[in-house]
């Protein structure tokens, strides 16, 4: 029996056990060797694809951060001057953190003039509006509104900036004002003068009339009288006000910013003091005003913008500005008024709404004085006086009240003047600041009781008036028909009441008021149709039933513009 050894080769050919072992070892060589070529072949391919990504046609997107996507690649900003500053710096920070994404360029522009532009139609020429008063757009849509010029639409923001409206005065004046708790109902008394700068251009203005108007607790009649004297005082922006200021021998004061103010202080000879109204405080806030049709891609890169600002409260300090919470500048010393809560988002439209009313009180007048000589004005008024007597002296003082750059003509009615025409032009229109004119006009009112006698002629004259104002529309100007008559319609020939509402009513435009201001004197004055006649106008209807009531009511009359036909 042969026994066989295990592992042991059945013929002579079988491999040893050492040469067994160095074939294994070759296997496993050659199984690293492949692995290793595998990686590097990897790691080739994945070079030569970043080297090829890197090294791509397209510049932008060779320079493309690595995570999210890029902005729009530009961003049209029309800004403020008074904004234009802070954003310069804030725009610079976002350029170098935004590695290039954002492109955003600046375009310096008074608010006025670019809210003129959109009111009257013309194509924004910017993504984003930085006004220097959330205002300003109200105005242009309250405007777009009464011309039906088709603006375009715009979205408003929530405030990114702040500034509160001060008085600006010299420290002894500041001293003396602070000491009273001066506030603007402090204007009521008079013992300050006041310079403003054109509240058509500086919206720090109409805030302070909103303010003003706030004081007197809505009293239209105040307000105007109010008004009508810082007409005088005005000035075309806020550095001719501060320097009026500045420079003035009597305790004066400027409206201003805070802003504007401390920006003033930088290189004034005379520093100026903000005081900071007692009662009411208006604030000027700053908004972001996109187009309502704007892109997704704008609105994302307006929100970009909006951000940066947030975080730039150190570049509106340095420009004298407030974050939009109101909290103070550094450059203001410490006993400063503190946070100015910001203004309500309803205030910039009753901004919009009392700059309008100071356009009406502040515009040159266009008058047509329409004057009733039939033949009851000879009635005695008093012992010694008619009726015509007091009107004439009333209608001299009336002239003297109006500015230089009014202007107006003098019409008489009564029945068929001039055949069966019941109207007579005696003084054609003119400028009370020609002095020739002007005494044409004061003669002919003292001359009234030569052109006395028939019947009243009143609807047909008054509408002729209305016609004629509105045939020779001057824009700018108030339009107004100051009807005086003291008595009631007696031309049977002509118009009755109804038919001359209807045709008042077809000669309605908003966008060229011709307001008829009817003044009824004596107990025989049909005033309910003088009422009817007014408010078909949106004028107003006064009646003086004593003698020394006609020259209160006729300078009233010639005085109350912005406030009717709700004067109280």
């Amino acid at each position: 029996m042969v026994q066989v050894q295990p592992n042991t080769p059945a013929n002579g050919d079988a491999p040893t056990r050492a040469a067994t072992r160095a074939a294994q070892r070759r296997r496993r060589s050659l199984i690293l060797l492949g692995v290793i070529l595998l990686l590097a072949v990897a790691i080739a391919v994945v070079l030569g694809f970043l080297f090829l990504r890197g090294s791509g046609d397209d510049p932008q997107q060779a320079a493309a951060p690595s995570t999210g996507e890029c902005a729009p690649a530009t961003l049209r900003v029309t800004a403020d001057p008074a904004v234009a500053g802070a954003l310069e710096a804030i725009v610079a920070d976002l350029a170098e953190s935004d590695s290039g994404c954002l492109e955003v360029t600046l375009r310096e522009e008074d608010s006025a003039v670019t809210a003129a532009a959109l009111a009257a139609g013309s194509a924004p020429e910017f993504d984003v509006w930085v006004p220097d008063s959330a205002m300003w757009p109200s105005q242009v849509a309250g405007q777009a509104e009464l011309t039906g010029s088709g603006a375009a639409e715009m979205v408003v923001s929530d405030p990114v900036a702040t500034t509160p409206v001060v008085f600006a005065a010299t420290e002894p004046t500041a001293a003396a004002l602070q000491a009273q708790g001066a506030g603007f109902a402090s204007f009521t008394a008079r013992t300050v003068a006041a310079v403003l700068p054109d509240p058509t251009a500086v919206a720090a203005s109409s805030a302070a009339l909103l303010a003003l108007q706030t004081a007197v607790a809505g009293d239209a009649r105040t307000f105007t009288a109010l008004v009508l004297g810082l007409d005088t005082g005005v000035v075309p922006t806020a550095a001719d006000a501060l320097a009026a200021a500045s420079a003035a021998t009597t305790p004066t004061v400027a409206v201003a910013t805070e802003q504007a103010v401390l920006e003033y202080g930088k290189d004034a000879a005379v520093p100026l003091v903000p005081i900071y109204p007692a009662d009411v405080k208006p604030v000027v806030s700053i908004p972001l005003v996109t187009l309502a049709d704007a892109s997704d891609e704008t609105r994302e890169a307006v929100g970009v913008l909006s951000a940066a600002i947030a975080d730039g409260n150190d570049h509106l300090s340095e420009n004298g500005l407030r974050d939009a919470a109101g909290n103070a500048p550094d450059s203001l010393p410490d006993d400063a008024d503190g946070t100015a809560v910001p203004a309500d988002p309803a205030d910039s439209v009753n901004q919009a709404e009392v700059l309008r009313t100071w356009q009406v009180l502040t515009a040159p007048s266009r008058m047509l004085s329409l004057n009733d000589v039939s033949g009851s004005m000879f009635q005695p008024a008093t012992a010694d006086m008619r009726r015509i007597d007091l009107f004439e002296q009333a209608a001299v003082r009336a002239v003297n009240s109006l500015s230089a750059d009014s202007s107006l003509a003098t019409w008489v009615f009564s029945s068929r003047r001039i055949g069966g025409q019941d109207w007579q032009e005696i003084v054609p229109f003119g400028p009370l600041g020609d002095p020739a004119h002007k005494q044409r006009t004061i003669d002919t009112a003292n001359s009234l009781d030569s052109l006395v006698g028939g019947g009243t002629g009143l609807y047909d004259s008054v509408l002729a008036a209305v016609q004629y104002l509105r045939d020779t529309y001057v824009p700018g100007q108030v339009h107004l028909v100051l009807l005086n008559t003291d008595g009631v319609n007696e031309d049977d020939d002509g118009l009755d009441l109804p038919g001359l509402l209807a045709e008042l009513e077809k000669l309605r435009d908003p966008a060229k008021p011709v307001a008829v201001i009817a003044i009824g004197y004596g107990p025989d004055t049909d005033q309910a149709a003088l009422e009817q006649i007014a408010a078909a106008t949106d004028g107003a209807a006064y009646q003086a039933l004593q003698p020394t009531d006609i020259g209160t009511v006729l300078i009233d009359a010639v005085t109350q513009r912005g406030c009717r036909p709700n004067c109280g």
